[in-house]
C-alpha cells in the first residue's frame, strides 16, 4: 500500500504536524479514503466471488460471502487489479480539554522545589493508541516542569555573549523531574472529525505549566510570597523566600 499526501503534480504542501493537527486531519482523511476502498474492494470481491456486492462483508483484511461460502483478501484482490482512491476533507479546529493537578514540596532553606504527584485527565476525544497518547502526555508534562523549573536563555550582562549556547551549560529537563504522573483519559468523541479524535500533543506542555506555577505560588504563599517569575530555579524560589521574610 502506497500513501500520496497530495495530488501527483500539483504544488500543494503541508505545514507540518505542528498544532496536533495529524490525526485530525491526515488520520481523517486517510479513514475516508479506506471507507472508499473498502466499497469498491467489495465489488471487486463479489466478481472474484461470483456474488451480489450487498452478499460481500469486509473485517480484518478479507472480504467474505457467506452465500458463496469463500472469501478472499484483500492483498489477493491488488494482486489482480491496482486500486487507487482520494479523498479529501476539510476538518477545523478540535477543542480538547482536560483538568490536571500537581502536588508539591518546597524546602524552604535552599529553594528547591520537588513534584510529589501530577494528575492528569484529559478529555481528547477517541483514543487510537493508548500508549502514544501516555507518551506524549508524560512528554509535554516534562517539557512544561522544564520551562518552569529551570530552562533559560542567558546573557552576558556585559558582552552579551550566551552563557547557554550549548546543552553542557543550558538546563534540560530529565524523566527524574516529574516521577510519579497519573493519566486518565475521559473520551468525548468530536463531532468534527469522522474519527471522533481530537488533539493530544500540546495537553501536557499547555497544562503542566500554569500548573506547577500555582503550585509553588501556593505553597509560598503563606510565607508572604505574591509573585514569582519563571523559571522557579532554587536561587530565585530562595531570593523570593528571603526577600519576603525580611
Amino acid at each position: 500500500m502506497k500513501i500520496v499526501q497530495c495530488t501527483p503534480g500539483t504544488t500543494l504542501k503541508g505545514n507540518g504536524t505542528g498544532g496536533s493537527r495529524s490525526t485530525v486531519g491526515a488520520g481523517s482523511v486517510c479513514h475516508l479514503a479506506a471507507h472508499k476502498l473498502i466499497d469498491e474492494g467489495k465489488a471487486l470481491a463479489a466478481l472474484a466471488l461470483q456474488v451480489e456486492p450487498s452478499q460481500v462483508t469486509y473485517a480484518k483484511g478479507e472480504f467474505k460471502s457467506d452465500a458463496a461460502g469463500r472469501s478472499i483478501k484483500l492483498g489477493e484482490l491488488a494482486k489482480e487489479k491496482t486500486v487507487s482512491f482520494m479523498a479529501s476533507g476539510r476538518f477545523e479546529s478540535t477543542y480538547p480539554n482536560g483538568c490536571h493537578i500537581a502536588e508539591v514540596e518546597v524546602d524552604a532553606d535552599t529553594g528547591a522545589t520537588e513534584v510529589k504527584s501530577y494528575y492528569a485527565v484529559d478529555d481528547i476525544g477517541e483514543v487510537i493508541n493508548h500508549a502514544v497518547v501516555e507518551g506524549q502526555l508524560h512528554g509535554g508534562v516534562l517539557q512544561g516542569a522544564g520551562q518552569v523549573f529551570g530552562e533559560q536563555v542567558v546573557y552576558d550582562p556585559q558582552t552579551g555573549q550566551s552563557l547557554t549556547a550549548s546543552f553542557m551549560d543550558y538546563y534540560m529537563p530529565r524523566a527524574g523531574l516529574i516521577r510519579q504522573i497519573h493519566g486518565e483519559e475521559h473520551a468525548t468523541p468530536s463531532k468534527i472529525s469522522p474519527l471522533g479524535v481530537k488533539g493530544v500533543g500540546e495537553s501536557g506542555c499547555t497544562a503542566s505549566i500554569p500548573v506547577l506555577v500555582a503550585a509553588v505560588t501556593d505553597a509560598l504563599r503563606p510565607l508572604g510570597v505574591k509573585q514569582l517569575d519563571m523559571p522557579l530555579t532554587p536561587g530565585r524560589v530562595w531570593r523570593a523566600i528571603r526577600g519576603a521574610g525580611a
